[in-house]
Order: structure tokens, then C-alpha cells, then sequence
């Protein structure tokens, strides 16, 4: 059996099953503040999500850049930069879109 069962083979009561729709929810931030029923703990959860978006933006930003850099010459001419083009976008500041 495994571990991510939603109790069915053990006769657990239908109310503390996970519905499909819970556990497909549960990975996603952006519709786990929705669960949460306080209206406070609603709101900071909210709020927190909303400041940590921009950190997140900016990770991905340093990840794709540092990629870029390490690319082949033949996988950027693929992808249409140049050596000039290249050297532009790895001098940007992580803040910088």
C-alpha cells in the first residue's frame, strides 16, 4: 500500500479521505492561501506569498542568465544571440527584467 493513500482500503470514513481536488491544490501557493479559513492567518499567508514572489522572479532571473552563460556557441546561434547579445543579458542585475 502506499503511503499516499486516500484511506479507502482501510475503511476510513469518507469525511477524512484527501479529495483529489485538496491533494492537487496543496502544491500550488498561489490557491493554498485560499484554503486557509482564518481571516488573518488568511491575510498574512497572503501577504507573505505576495513579498516572496519577487525573490522567486528574481532566482529564476540569476538560474537563466548563469545558464546562458555556460551554453555552447551553436545553442545560442540556435536561439538567435550573439556573443554581444550574450554579454548584455549576463550584465543585467537580477532585479533588471
Amino acid at each position: 500500500m502506499s503511503s499516499l493513500s486516500t484511506g479507502a482500503s482501510r475503511k476510513v470514513p469518507a469525511s477524512l479521505r484527501l479529495s483529489s481536488s485538496t491533494t492537487a491544490q496543496l502544491g500550488r501557493p498561489d490557491l493554498r492561501w485560499r484554503a486557509v479559513r482564518n481571516p488573518l492567518g488568511r491575510g498574512l499567508l497572503w501577504l507573505f506569498l505576495m513579498a516572496a514572489r519577487p525573490l522567486v522572479v528574481w532566482r529564476q532571473r540569476l538560474r537563466d542568465r548563469d545558464y546562458l552563460q555556460r551554453l555552447p556557441d551553436y545553442l545560442l546561434r540556435d536561439i538567435g544571440l550573439d556573443a554581444a547579445a550574450l554579454r548584455e543579458e549576463s550584465r543585467k542585475p537580477f532585479w533588471r527584467p
